[in-house]
């Protein structure tokens, strides 16, 4: 069943460009396995990014949270938000009619 990944990332508003240009040369979505991935911006919270991943199954996406180059990629976001970042994370299981 097709899940859902709602990764919440909470940076200095003056560090959100560092974080968005790291995730893209690193190619942290397309390293990630998932089928589809993107990154998203609150437009009233400039501190705020939203990285949406949609994945086969849970076990596609619990393979991505185990995996070695997952932890270098954090360690990147981090040196990117100057080491100040909070990370919330969600799965959805995704249902059609």
């Amino acid at each position: 069943m097709t899940v859902i990944s709602i990764l919440t990332l909470q940076v200095p508003p003056d560090r959100r460009d560092e974080v968005v240009d790291y995730y893209s040369s690193a190619r942290i979505l397309e390293s990630s396995g998932a089928t589809s991935a993107r990154l998203a911006l609150a437009v009233e919270d400039p501190g705020r990014i939203i990285v949406i991943g949609e994945w086969p199954d849970v076990s596609a996406y619990d393979t991505w949270l185990a995996a070695a180059e997952r932890l270098t990629f954090a360690e990147g976001v981090a040196r990117a938000a100057g080491g100040d970042v909070t990370a919330t994370n969600e799965v959805f299981t995704v249902r059609t009619s």
